[in-house]
């Protein structure tokens, strides 16, 4: 673990504006991927510099299989702005009981007391940025 924490590029590190991101193999980080058309995401975010712990334990869930429905699970994406957000996109938005199962985990892998929200991929386009969450936790 050792090895991999000093290898996990850290948000705080990168520059503002930047997004990186770790998905699957075969699936692509844009929702135009087949496998991400019909998903969503659950999204928290950060003041500045304040995401790297999330960002590695995010990671550390995904590649352990820690999550109940992982199979769900496409990829995270963290993006650096005045405020950090890192994001688990999903496949099947529409798949109710797996998505609040999934940020229900997230929440307490994390530790994160704050509410969090789910949105549809297919809002977040046609709304941009204004889409409502669908799910909240």
């Amino acid at each position: 673990m050792h090895n991999l924490y000093n290898n996990i590029h850290r948000p705080s590190k990168l520059a503002s504006g930047a997004d990186f991101h770790c998905f699957k193999q075969k699936i692509e980080p844009k929702w135009e991927d087949p496998i991400c058309a019909n998903g969503g995401k659950w999204t928290i975010s950060y003041q500045r510099g304040r995401a790297d712990t999330s960002w590695l334990y995010t990671l550390l869930a995904m590649i352990g299989e820690q999550f109940d429905h992982g199979d769900e699970i496409c990829g995270a994406v963290v993006n650096v702005r005045k405020q950090d957000k890192i994001s688990i996109w999903t496949k099947n938005a529409a798949n109710e009981a797996a998505q609040l199962s999934i940020g229900r985990q997230w929440k307490e892998f994390l530790d994160y007391n704050d509410s969090i929200g789910f949105i549809f991929q297919d809002d977040s386009k046609k709304l941009d940025r204004m889409a409502k969450n669908k799910y909240t936790i």
